[in-house]
């Protein structure tokens, strides 16, 4: 009974060596020890000969499930082909290798990964010849995810010591977990940052990038960081920090790994190969915590339009062998493949939510014809900011006008208009005005995000005024502000804008003064305690000025 495969490096194989390492891959290991010394013996010769290094995988009864041939950087897209089981599902396989003319026996990074991903729970290796006098190197190494290098040092010495040690021991030292957040659902991410030369700027990135892995579902449980003063054309992080990525990756048990930054289409393929994980962008992050945001048929609408943007020039199909299409007369001629239809189709959907977009736009701007003449305003900031809170707040308490308000970066997608009566505190009649909560802005907001989102943010631009909302207990808020500012700029935004300094009970006593030198306008408030809201009721009585309203709205 055929017990093992051969894999690797087969095709230049003569019909010799090939039945050779057949014969190897049928020949049964004692179950009680790491390895039959004599076929570790035949294997370096085989290595020798061909001039690479080989490798058995052998599972707890002692059968070979696989001979590998050549270096194991390729390992974890062959993985598959182990028969008898899926990948990663066994727990008691030893990995026996031959490492060819090199005297370094310890795993470099890419076979630590290629180790970790077949789940074995020892490695043996050893040169493909005994040193002068007789005696024969080896190593033998346990696995250790909860470890920082995986693959621990168990033992070293002779040979022939180590293949007749009692391999369970061994290999119940340092169990292995199974690869995190299949049983609870939930994806554990790694995090690939290039960052700044500025520690604590390159903290602040790397928790905002936290922040929104947790707002989408998933668990960060690491992060690999690279500072480079350019990025890499093919890669953006150089091959070295790659393989360390990877390594990590299959450390932590991660089932994602999101990137600080948006990647073209041929470097998330690129970085996929390399990584043998599922890679997703900022952008991509974002947009799939506006895709659980939206609650709104216009909300869901502009979603889909901005993923469409986004994955349009990434689609790829089932390889590179797509069958072509019946084409021609009679069905004669290559036709066109299936890509193409894919792609042909994806343009004409985002062509009909382009059309369905203006109409929506149509919709929203006869809904601010019919409000009259009475003043708008619009909160805008930084994403996770307060706004919704300082709405909330200024609602007077009312639980059914109230927006949903969490601590979460996107927590509102949809925007919101409330209509508040500002009281005159000399007991003259109230002024109605129209306060609308807009979606939070972010560092490099994705261009297909902005362009989606166009009509929505159009609440925005037709404002008579906006309050800049700022969270003075972050201490990156005035990095925020002059991004919130940007937006506003690149948006064509003209309206008059006042900061509202907000979390005033929970910033220190500096950030007062320091928002009060940028702006000396400022509002200061506290949406959660409820501080200076009666201050700031009174200033929205008087601003903007009606001049101004009526010259904007003359423009308009």
């Amino acid at each position: 009974m055929r017990q093992g495969v051969l894999g690797g490096r087969t095709a230049g194989l003569r019909p010799s060596q090939r039945r050779r390492l057949e014969q190897l891959c049928h020949r049964r290991h004692p179950a009680a020890a790491v390895a039959d010394l004599l076929c570790l013996q035949r294997l370096a010769a085989e290595s020798r000969e061909l001039g690479l290094p080989l490798s058995l995988v052998v599972d707890e009864r002692g059968l070979c499930r696989l001979l590998w041939v050549g270096p194991l950087q390729s390992w974890g897209q062959h993985l598959d082909t182990l028969p008898g089981s899926r990948r990663g599902q066994e727990r008691d396989l030893r990995l026996l290798t031959c490492c060819g003319r090199g005297r370094q026996l310890e795993p470099g990074q890419p076979e630590g990964v290629a180790g970790l991903d077949l789940a074995a729970g020892l490695w043996l290796r050893f040169p493909d010849q005994p040193a002068p006098g007789g005696r024969w190197p080896a190593v033998l190494l346990r696995s250790d995810r909860g470890a920082p290098q995986p693959w621990q040092v168990e033992e070293s010495g002779d040979l022939a010591a180590l293949c007749s040690r009692d391999p369970r021991p061994v290999a119940q030292a340092g169990p292995l977990p199974a690869p995190g957040g299949a049983d609870s659902g939930t994806e554990r991410v790694l995090l690939l940052a290039l960052t700044p030369a500025d520690r604590s700027e390159a903290q602040r990135w790397i928790g905002e990038l936290e922040g929104l892995v947790r707002s989408a579902g998933g668990e960060p449980v690491g992060t690999v960081e690279q500072r480079r003063s350019h990025a890499a054309g093919a890669t953006v992080w150089g091959e070295g920090k790659l393989a360390e990525a990877a390594l990590e990756a299959r450390r932590l048990g991660a089932t994602l790994v999101v990137t600080d930054r948006e990647l073209t289409p041929v470097q998330g393929r690129n970085l996929e190969r390399l990584l043998d994980l599922p890679v997703s962008d900022r952008s991509e992050l974002i947009l799939d915590i506006f895709a659980q945001r939206a609650g709104s048929a216009a909300g869901r609408l502009q979603v889909e339009l901005a993923q469409l943007r986004y994955r349009l020039p990434r689609l790829l199909g089932r390889g590179r062998s797509l069958s072509r299409q019946g084409g021609g007369i009679g069905t004669r001629g290559p036709g066109e493949t299936q890509l193409e239809k894919d792609r042909r189709a994806i343009a004409r959907r985002i062509e009909r939510l382009q059309r369905q977009g203006r109409e929506l736009g149509e919709h929203r701007a006869r809904l601010r014809q019919g409000r009259g003449a009475m003043r708008r305003l619009a909160l805008v900031g930084y994403t996770n900011a307060g706004k919704s809170s300082l709405l909330n707040a200024l609602g007077r308490g009312d639980r059914r006008q109230e927006v949903l308000a969490e601590n979460k970066l996107f927590a509102t997608l949809d925007p919101t208009t409330r209509r508040l009566e500002l009281p005159d505190p000399a007991g003259g009649p109230t002024v109605p005005v129209l306060v609308t909560d807009t979606v939070g802005f972010i560092r490099d907001l994705p261009p297909p995000l902005v362009e989606a989102f166009r009509s929505t943010l159009e609440e925005t631009l037709a404002a008579d005024g906006l309050l800049v909302v700022v969270d003075l207990s972050d201490p990156a808020w005035p990095e925020q502000l002059r991004t919130v500012h940007a937006i506003l700029d690149s948006l064509g935004s003209t309206a008059p804008r006042r900061l509202v300094a907000n979390q005033i009970d929970r910033c220190a006593a500096g950030e007062l003064e320091r928002a009060r030198a940028l702006d000396p306008q400022a509002l200061f408030v506290s949406a959660t305690a409820r501080l200076g809201l009666q201050h700031l009721r009174g200033e929205l009585r008087r601003w903007p000025e009606p001049a101004h309203i009526s010259r904007q709205r003359d423009r308009d």
